[in-house]
């Protein structure tokens, strides 16, 4: 990391707020805070810049080149590389390309719009399994926030699908089961997996286009255009948002933090910030490495980090496939969305919760039936049908739950700062009983490969999928006591009166499914609290 500059930085107005970051987490936080009162002064810092969502000629990039207009904001992770800027180290290869978008909006730019709530059990991992951790507080606690933010994400779901308690009905219909789907559907009763719908955070007006790696029309829930909502109201006076501005330390006067250190590229300089609050949500990476940064006499270690435990328990749960072929494709079966509808938690249980829980979906890019690639090199429309009626394959995904261990940790790489002045990072992570875990991996895959079976597919080999870290999370984790958490229950950074963290960073444990309807739940209830003087 760049060194600090001698002298004073120059020094920014003061603000009520001050959130790093601009993904789902800060922009539902702002969101609670200026509800609450609209005239709120609050500064975003955005490290990245802003990528225009809904832009026709970066969909047509995406349609006819696969290329997507925020690609270059991935991490950089190739080994030996001279602009690597993150680094694995540990027994399993931690990957981290394309898991995260760096820009206004956060990895909203890029996500499925997968939107679940862990279940009950989940929130005492340490209790029941004697693994990981328990949250400071249970499901119940959570379940009108989940509420909540489904309302505010636009959840589409099934409410009579496996989950854990609801208090009413999803606020838009699930999505229909693609035909492909529907048919992988009938063969989940034979390896005893009841299927349900993907809850996904859309719109009503989605078109089904299958490019949802850049939606044309903004259908799908994205934090850009919920905090442009927020910029553009006139009823909001003071809310500012700084893109192109890493913040690099957090500057604490004994027990309270004063004020942000971070690049102003108009000034272009570093200028400070000072806010009476300061809320962290940057992502599980940059949320605890700006932590570890924010040195001092009073925190030698970093802000936060008296007790050695910013960094540390970094999880996250595999993705692994299963795959068969099948020699002809009568439907004409192909991958409808770019996304997947089809589910199950039935492996997401408090029975499988010791050895580590199961999420199954469908493969969304199989049967790879490309379309537009076809009439892009002039097939006509007789060798298009032909084409699609031949060979085809199906494919069965799965994540499974991991759990937090001390010995893996995040920290700052070595060397100068890396894309958008921001440290390099470093993950270490091994499995102390591998053979253990690669045995249940197989297990399931074969259940799965038996699924597939079932529907006359015939089985073939996927390689071994590593650790990436999309849902990376337990860097900053939430707890009761400070020897062993970095915030307690309401987020709040343990010995810092106005500092808080809003990122997966804070998660406990992992669980099976994607983190970010509970973090948007978290989200909105530390707005809540901050808005009306709860904390």
């Amino acid at each position: 990391m760049a060194a600090c500059p001698d002298g004073p930085s120059p020094v920014s107005r003061d603000y009520d707020y001050i959130v790093v970051g601009s993904g789902v987490a800060a922009t539902l936080v702002c969101d609670r805070i200026l509800d609450n009162n609209p005239l709120a002064s609050i500064l975003v810092l955005e490290a990245g810049e802003r990528i225009p969502s809904r832009n026709r000629r970066s969909w047509w990039d995406l349609v006819l080149s696969r290329q997507t207009p925020y690609s270059s904001t991935y991490d950089d992770d190739r080994a030996g590389s001279a602009t690597q800027e993150s680094y694995s180290a540990g027994g399993v290869t931690w990957q981290f390309k394309e898991s995260r978008v760096r820009a206004y909006g956060g990895s909203t730019m890029h996500w499925g719009g997968w939107a679940l709530r862990y279940q009950e059990e989940d929130f005492e991992c340490r209790t029941r399994t004697g693994l990981g951790a328990d949250w400071p507080f249970g499901y119940a606690t959570l379940a009108p926030w989940y509420d909540l933010a489904e309302q505010t994400l636009g959840v589409g779901g099934n409410h009579e699908d496996q989950g854990p308690p609801r208090s009413g009905r999803y606020p838009l219909p699930a999505y229909v089961w693609s035909a492909h789907e529907a048919h992988l559907a009938e063969g989940f009763a034979h390896i005893g997996l009841i299927p349900g719908h993907m809850p996904i955070a859309r719109f009503k007006r989605c078109i089904t286009t299958g490019t949802c790696k850049y939606c044309p029309i903004g259908a799908r829930y994205s934090a850009q255009d919920h905090m442009d909502a927020l910029l553009f109201n006139p009823a909001h006076k003071h809310i500012e948002l700084r893109t192109s501005a890493p913040a690099r330390r957090i500057i604490a006067e004994r027990n309270r933090v004063v004020g942000i250190e971070h690049f102003d590229s108009t000034a272009g300089d570093w200028v400070v910030a000072h806010g009476a609050k300061v809320i962290v949500c940057a992502g599980t990476y940059e949320s605890t490495k700006l932590l570890l940064a924010s040195t001092s006499p009073l925190w030698p270690a970093g802000i936060g980090n008296r007790h050695d435990q910013v960094g540390r328990y970094i999880v996250t749960h595999l993705l692994f496939s299963a795959e068969g072929d099948h020699p002809q494709n009568r439907r004409k079966l192909f991958q409808e969305y770019d996304f997947p509808t089809l589910m199950s938690r039935s492996w997401d249980t408090p029975d499988y919760q010791r050895d580590g829980k199961v999420f199954v979906f469908n493969n969304r890019a199989l049967p790879r039936v490309d379309f537009a690639g076809m009439m892009i090199d002039g097939l006509d429309a007789a060798q298009i049908k032909a084409k699609a009626a031949g060979p085809h394959r199906a494919g069965l995904s799965a994540f499974i739950e991991e759990f937090g261990d001390a010995e893996n940790r995040l920290t700052i790489a070595a060397g100068d700062a890396g894309k958008f002045r921001l440290p390099k990072t470093r993950v270490s992570f091994s499995r102390r009983s591998p053979p253990q875990f690669d045995a249940r991996v197989d297990s399931v895959r074969k259940r799965l490969n038996e699924c597939l079976e079932s529907l006359g597919y015939v089985s073939r080999p996927v390689d071994q999928e590593t650790p990436r870290g999309d849902h990376a999370s337990g860097t900053c984790r939430m707890g009761l006591s400070p020897d062993a958490s970095v915030t307690n229950g309401d987020l709040r950074v343990h010995d810092v009166d106005n500092l808080y963290v809003c990122s997966n960073a804070v998660l406990p444990n992992a669980a099976a499914v994607n983190p970010t309807l509970t973090l948007a739940a978290l989200a909105l209830r530390l707005g809540t609290q901050l808005a009306v003087g709860d904390l």
